[in-house]
């Protein structure tokens, strides 16, 4: 009897062998654990509800007269041309969030930020304050709006406003705990890396460059005061 051929077209392919499947026990294991990494992928797929920099205002803060800027829920890119501003929305983050001059690498102190003509210049951020870990949403509600204001003479002053933009505090060390709060660290290189300091750390053929910028990027400083920083990583 001659053979019947299959070819091509799936409509004469014979029809499939039924079987049994055994799942052991480690591969169900494995199942599971899928699920309930898809699980994790999920919740973190969503917008995070503290600590995230929502807007930005300057006013005569270095080449800019007038500034708002605000940013997506995702990644952002500013693009422009050289000198058009770009770094100085970085630089004042860093200032507007208690950095000092000399950590943004664009200056050595807080008046060369003023724009020029000018005798006096501010920053405010927005932060996000939602969720469980907000910081004391019962007086700063949704959002934590954080000033800034820089004189000629050298000084600078902040304001801590509520999301109905009432004033709860003026002083640096209620910055400092927002900041531990939300974990925002405008002086370590793995959350900011500015131009020069990535320059200095690709280029440099000195390995004690290198060395400087991973201290600051593991938070050594904290290691040598005898801190905790798996405390001050997860506060």
């Amino acid at each position: 009897m001659e053979k019947r051929k299959f070819q091509g077209n799936d409509e004469d392919e014979p029809p499939a062998k039924r079987g049994h499947v055994k799942i052991s026990p480690s591969q169900q294991e494995a199942d599971d654990l899928e699920l309930s990494q898809l699980n994790d992928i999920s919740v973190l797929g969503t917008d995070a509800d503290h600590g995230i920099i929502d807007k930005i205002y300057l006013k005569n803060f270095m080449c800019h007269g007038k500034l708002e800027f605000t940013f997506g829920p995702n990644v952002n890119f500013v693009v422009g041309r050289n000198g058009s501003g770009k770094s100085a929305i970085m630089t004042a983050l860093v200032v507007g969030l208690g950095g000092k001059a000399s950590v943004t690498n664009r200056g050595s102190a807080l008046k060369s930020f003023i724009k020029e003509g000018r005798s006096v210049a501010e920053v405010s951020i927005i932060l996000r304050n939602q969720g469980t870990d907000a910081y004391r949403h019962d007086l700063y509600g949704s959002s934590i709006r954080v000033e800034r204001r820089l004189t000629a003479d050298g000084s600078s002053s902040y304001k801590l406003k509520s999301a109905k933009g009432q004033v709860v505090s003026t002083k640096r060390e209620e910055l400092s705990r927002i900041l531990d709060q939300f974990n925002i660290q405008v002086d370590n290189p793995v959350a900011i890396l500015n131009q020069d300091t990535s320059r200095n750390f690709l280029f440099s053929k000195d390995p004690r460059d290198k060395y400087k910028v991973s201290r600051k990027a593991i938070l050594y400083h904290i290691f040598q005061s005898g801190g905790n920083v798996f405390s001050f990583l997860t506060s």
